[in-house]
């Protein structure tokens, strides 16, 4: 995941200033004025042609404010006018009406220098920080610049001939439009939908067949190269002349025009696509019975439409926020208990409920302005503890001492079980093809295996991949490479859109995992996972690497929908490509909180097993290790847990256990038995130690001695007055500090 700035969208970097046309957008005009030093100044700014002027930029913007107002009551646009350079134009020494537009890149660099943005040797990477920086300053989503020429003395208000464009011409994607000042308010709005992608639909301009924007949207309006020969084009603030100024007057332009700019809704619910993205919500949840509150811990979060614009970075990009997260008990009314307003936020909830309530709860994440919600969370108020329902089986492993069936407060979750499926005869399942490298020998190697075609594709790559020894492999000793018809052999890596590796599986699977090794500084690589249809359904991004730098991507899916997928490196960067695996997870080791996930697995009946992390753990239920657990793809099937019981430990007092020092008593000394020795060398796990009790450190029972060892002994004792003896040398305060902030306080007190 990418850095997060405070005015950056969530997914964007600085270089993404203008993706789709929604939300705060920085516009910066910048009036030039000439001072003669290079050409003769010919036009002056009047304090009336600056009014007028300035009149039109914003009238031109806000008809794009009339135009949304027409598609969606539920998208905002905003456009906030920085007049610097307005109040004060710009100094140039050239006359930039009288040169030809190509000349742009002398005056735009020019005031880039004045400005202090000149620190790049390429113009667009320095527009593009000072748009960054007007997006900063004014708390916006995007940004971009309006350099405007005054004309108002020019005979035809055109650029000298002999350059690219006669009047007025923009640079898509977030950096600048270049506007004759005698051109009518229609211009501005016509450039501006090049800020964010949109078009020319002119003859002589963009072409049908041309693509760009966040959806690739076909530019079908166009009239250069349309195939119908009898095609009628909508009028559109994309075209020219009367098709412009109907559009212009009528505010209108067609579905395939907007799309470009990112609005498109393809379910009719008044939410463009690129937002119409649901929240995520994950954590664990228990009711505490002793509080009457259901406490849960997770985070929720946005999630982004991957971008498939042709053009531009291609970063997937999202404005949503989390803002609120709700809750409510057996199907009641939603409350709200927080409003974060931030794109991700870690969670710590404390949700009271009222006592005797039994039941059900219920927590969902709502979006700020579309009210799009997450997953909803169900969790029961009972002693059995709850996770975030994924389509696959999970469940929890926990060590039931008492063996009730109840996960009760003071018994523990295991981590580190291993969680497998199995068939009848209990041996591993396997669901997963693994096409290694090492599996090969050096050289071409076939392109179809067992149901699986594996190909280079690319502007140099004639389908053909090699296997190769290499000291970058992630597995073995070899990597993937692919031929290369410029190099007339075998490339060391793959290389941007040169050369891509791509997989189709024979039958549409759930999950493709990739390992990655960057050979180029500053390497980013993608494997984007296509449906059959050819839609990008989920795209896995690796960090910025450095060379050798390694990443495992995986792309993962509900139900059997990937048919290929594509690993490739980003702007041009070279990685090498291992160790590919189709094919879903049928193993897996328990978190911290106990709790598994099986993903992603196709419709089937499943028997799973859990083996015993250690000697130290007995089966309770069931007894055999084993569950039944079908499944329907998409959906999931929670709560396939396993009960655990650790075996004597013989660390803890067996007719006592917080009686640590085994005098028969229960006191502040058996506590600080246990801070002392953690002080000393640690929590940690006890099989291995040469500790010989007593003193009996293991209150809990499961052979490790920690906080819970500490925490035990001291709710005894406070629960339970006057039946140790001994001066206390924690307060009642205390009681309020977590057990890691008590043995820090007695270790400052040792």
């Amino acid at each position: 995941m990418r850095s997060l700035f405070a005015s950056l969208p969530f997914g964007a970097t600085p270089d993404d200033t203008a993706e789709f046309m929604l939300g705060r957008v920085a516009v910066t005009p910048v009036f030039l004025e000439s001072n003669g030093q290079i050409d003769t100044s010919t036009e002056n700014w009047t304090a009336e042609q600056k009014a007028t002027v300035l009149s039109n930029i914003q009238t031109g913007l806000n008809w794009w404010k009339q135009l949304l107002a027409t598609k969606s009551s539920i998208h905002t646009l905003d456009f906030v006018i920085d007049q610097t350079y307005v109040t004060n134009p710009a100094a140039t020494p050239y006359e930039p009406i009288s040169r030809v537009s190509n000349a742009y890149a002398d005056w735009v660099s020019q005031f880039l220098v004045d400005a202090g943005f000149s620190q790049s040797s390429q113009l667009d990477a320095n527009v593009r920080a000072f748009n960054h920086s007007q997006r900063e300053k004014w708390n916006t989503d995007w940004a971009f610049t309006i350099f405007v020429v005054n004309s108002q003395n020019d005979s035809d208000g055109s650029f000298a001939a002999g350059g690219t464009f006669d009047r007025a011409f923009a640079f898509a994607g977030g950096l600048f439009e270049v506007i004759p000042s005698t051109r009518p308010a229609s211009t501005f709005a016509h450039e501006t939908g090049h800020m964010f992608w949109a078009r020319d639909e002119y003859l002589g301009g963009s072409d049908y067949f041309k693509k760009r924007g966040y959806y690739n949207a076909q530019n079908t309006n166009a009239l250069d190269l349309n195939p119908d020969p009898n095609f009628v084009q909508s009028d559109s603030i994309m075209s020219s002349n009367a098709a412009l100024d109907r559009a212009y007057q009528n505010v209108t332009s067609p579905d395939s025009t907007l799309a470009q700019i990112g609005w498109k809704d393809s379910d009719g619910d008044g939410i463009f696509d690129v937002l119409d993205v649901p929240l995520r919500l994950e954590g664990l949840g228990q009711w505490e019975s002793t509080s009457n509150e259901y406490v849960f811990a997770g985070k929720a979060m946005v999630q982004t439409l991957p971008n498939l614009n042709s053009s531009g970075l291609q970063n997937s990009i999202t404005l949503n926020r989390v803002g609120r997260i709700e809750y409510r008990l057996n199907n009641g009314n939603w409350q709200t208990i927080t409003t974060p307003n931030q794109p991700q936020i870690d969670l710590n909830l404390r949700i009271p409920v009222p006592s005797g309530t039994t039941g059900t709860i219920e927590i969902r994440a709502v979006e700020t302005a579309t009210g799009i919600i997450s997953n909803v969370f169900q969790g029961t108020l009972s002693a059995a503890r709850d996770t975030a329902a994924v389509p696959g089986i999970q469940g929890f492993v926990w060590s039931d001492q008492n063996a009730d069936g109840l996960w009760q407060s003071t018994e523990s979750p295991v981590s580190g079980a291993r969680v497998r499926l199995v068939d009848v005869a209990r041996q591993p399942l396997t669901l997963q093809q693994t096409v290694d490298p090492d599996s090969f020998a050096d050289g071409a190697i076939a392109s179809s295996q067992n149901g699986i075609v594996i190909e280079v594709i690319g502007e140099d790559a004639t389908g053909v991949v090699g296997a190769f020894t290499d000291t970058g492999a992630s597995t073995g000793t070899k990597v993937f490479r692919p031929y290369s018809p410029s190099q007339i052999g075998f490339a060391d890596s793959f290389r941007g859109d040169l050369q891509q590796l791509r997989v189709t599986m024979t039958s549409p699977t759930t999950r493709v995992s990739i390992d990655a090794i960057a050979a180029s500084v500053g390497t980013v690589v993608r494997l984007e996972a296509y449906d059959s249809s050819n839609r990008l359904i989920q795209r896995a991004e690796s960090s910025t690497l450095n060379v050798g730098d390694r990443s495992t991507l995986v792309v993962l899916s509900d139900t059997p929908q990937i048919s290929y997928v594509v690993a490739r490196g980003i702007r041009n960067a070279k990685v090498k490509l291992d160790n590919l695996v189709v094919g879903a997870t049928t193993e897996t080791l328990t978190g911290a909180n106990g709790s598994y996930l099986l993903p992603g697995l196709p419709t089937g009946s499943y028997r799973v097993e859990v083996i015993l992390p250690s000697s130290s753990y007995v089966l309770v239920q069931p007894s055999n290790g084993l569950r039944d657990a079908p499944v329907v793809a998409g959906s999931p099937n929670t709560h396939v847990d396993f009960q655990l019981r650790l075996v004597s430990s013989p660390w803890q007092n067996a007719t006592r256990r917080q009686d640590v020092n085994n005098d028969s008593l229960i006191t502040a000394l058996d506590v600080l038995l246990i801070i002392n020795e953690i002080n000393r060398n640690g929590a940690r796990p006890l099989d291995t130690s040469l500790l010989v009790a007593p003193p009996f450190y293991d209150v809990d029972g499961n052979r490790n001695i920690e906080a819970l060892d500490v925490l035990i002994v001291i709710n005894y004792i406070n629960a339970n007055p006057g039946d140790g003896e001994g001066e206390s040398w924690w307060t009642p305060q205390d009681d309020f500090l977590s057990t890691e902030s008590m043995l820090k306080k007695r270790k400052n007190l040792a």
